[in-house]
C-alpha cells in the first residue's frame, strides 16, 4: 500500500496545468468561472486532453493551462532539464521546478509554434483543427439509421454512439468528420455538416442546422443555424436565429430569433473588447460573432453586432443592435440597461443550473461579488 501511495504522489497531475495571469485576463469573461485548462476545444476540455499523459510526465513539470498537447510538444517537455523553462517566443509553455514559479531563468526555445490559446479567436481556430484531428469514426448500424429516415453521407467518416437517437436527419461528413455523442437526440430535419460534434446528452430541435467547425457541448439544446461556434456545456439556443463564429458560455439561454452578425459589411478585421486593456483589440480575423460569458439570457429578437462581448450574469434584450461590449451583471432592454441585482442574478443562475440537473457551486455568490467589484467602472 505504501508503494502505491508513493507512486500516486509522484505522478504528474492535471492540477499542474497553470494559469497565465495575462492570458486569463484576455480570455474573460470565460475565465471568471473556470481555469484556462477548463476551456472547451474539440471534443473535450484542454485538461481532459492532458490526462492521457499523466503517467509519463515528470511530477515536477508545470504546463501552461491553455496549451494543447501534441506528440512533439510532449516529447520536448519530457526532454526539459530540471529548473528550466520551455518558451515559444515571449510566452512560457512549460517548466520543471519543485514548486510553481513566476520567474523563469534558464530558457529553452521551441522551434515550432505549439497550439495554445491567448485570445478568444484562438479558441475557435483550435476548435476547427481539433475536430478534424480528434474524431475517430466507429462502426454503427447504418441500416437502423436508414430505417429512421436518415441520410448519412460518407458514413465511414462518422462516430455515432449507440445510445444516440437520430430521426429524419441528414449527416454530411463529405467535407469533415461528424461526432454524435452519448444520449444525443437529433430531431427531425436536423442537418449537420462536418467537421462538427454534438456531445453527450445534447438535443437538436426540429430543423436545426449545424454547420462545419461547430462543437455543441454536453447538455445543450440547440436549434436554428449554428456555424463555426463553440457552445460550452448546458446552454440553450432552441429556436430560429443565426449564431456564427461565436463562443457561448455555460448555462446561457438565447431567446427565439436571437441572431448575431459575424462579418463586417466592409470586410475589415473584427475588433473585440479586451478585459486586459479595457478597450477594443484588433483580432486580425474577418469573422467573429459574439463572445458570451456564463449565465447570459437574451430576449426574443435580440440582435448582436459583429464582435460583441457580453460578460457573465446578464439578462438582456433589444430589437436594435446591442452595444459591442456589455459588462457583467447587466439587466434590461437596450437602450435602457441597468445593473442586475446580485441576489437576483444568483437566483436566476441557480434556477438554470437546477433546470439542467447540475449542482449549484458553493462559490456562486462570492464569484458574483468578485465580478461586481471588478467591473464596477465598466457598468458606470
Amino acid at each position: 500500500m505504501l508503494g502505491l501511495f508513493s507512486f500516486i504522489c509522484n505522478m504528474w497531475k492535471t492540477s499542474q496545468l497553470i494559469d497565465d495571469v495575462q492570458i486569463s485576463m484576455q480570455m474573460r469573461p470565460l475565465t471568471y468561472t473556470r481555469k484556462l485548462s477548463e476551456l472547451w476545444v474539440g471534443l473535450s476540455t484542454i485538461e481532459a486532453k492532458w490526462r492521457s499523459f499523466e503517467n509519463i510526465l515528470s511530477p515536477d513539470t508545470y504546463i501552461l493551462g491553455s496549451v494543447l498537447p501534441s506528440k512533439d510538444l510532449v516529447q520536448q517537455i519530457l526532454q526539459l532539464p530540471s529548473d528550466s523553462t520551455l518558451y515559444w517566443e515571449s510566452q512560457w509553455i512549460a517548466y520543471r521546478a519543485s514548486t510553481p514559479q513566476s520567474e523563469h531563468k534558464q530558457r529553452i526555445y521551441l522551434k515550432e509554434q505549439p497550439t495554445f490559446i491567448q485570445f478568444p479567436e484562438d479558441l475557435l481556430e483550435a476548435n476547427s483543427q481539433a475536430l478534424t484531428r480528434e474524431i475517430t469514426p466507429n462502426t454503427f448500424d447504418l441500416n437502423a439509421l436508414d430505417e429512421r429516415g436518415n441520410t448519412c453521407i460518407n458514413s465511414s467518416n462518422c462516430y455515432i454512439d449507440s445510445s444516440a437517437s437520430i430521426t429524419g436527419s441528414i449527416l454530411d461528413a463529405s467535407q469533415g468528420p461528424i461526432f454524435i455523442g452519448k444520449n444525443v437526440t437529433l430531431q427531425i430535419g436536423t442537418y449537420m455538416q462536418g467537421p462538427a460534434a454534438i456531445l453527450a446528452d445534447s438535443v437538436t430541435n426540429l430543423g436545426a442546422k449545424i454547420r462545419p467547425f461547430t462543437t455543441i457541448g454536453p447538455g445543450c439544446k440547440v436549434g436554428g443555424e449554428i456555424s463555426a461556434s463553440i457552445f460550452f456545456p448546458y446552454s440553450n439556443k432552441s429556436h430560429e436565429g443565426f449564431i456564427g463564429n461565436s463562443i457561448i458560455g455555460s448555462f446561457c439561454n438565447l431567446g427565439a430569433l436571437t441572431t448575431c452578425s459575424n462579418v463586417r459589411n466592409d470586410l475589415k478585421p473584427v475588433q473585440l473588447y479586451n478585459y486586459a486593456t479595457n478597450k477594443p483589440r484588433k483580432t486580425g480575423c474577418k469573422s467573429f460573432g459574439i463572445l458570451l460569458g456564463d449565465y447570459v439570457t437574451t430576449g426574443i429578437h435580440t440582435k448582436f453586432n459583429t464582435g460583441t462581448v457580453v460578460g457573465n450574469h446578464c439578462n438582456i434584450s433589444g430589437t436594435q443592435f446591442l452595444p459591442k461590449f456589455i459588462p457583467s451583471l447587466t439587466w434590461g432592454e437596450y437602450p435602457h440597461f441597468s445593473p442586475y441585482r446580485k441576489n437576483q442574478a444568483a437566483e436566476n443562475a441557480s434556477a438554470w443550473i437546477l433546470a439542467k440537473k447540475q449542482e449549484i457551486p458553493e462559490n456562486l455568490p462570492s464569484n458574483i461579488e468578485q465580478i461586481w467589484k471588478e467591473e464596477a467602472n465598466a457598468r458606470n
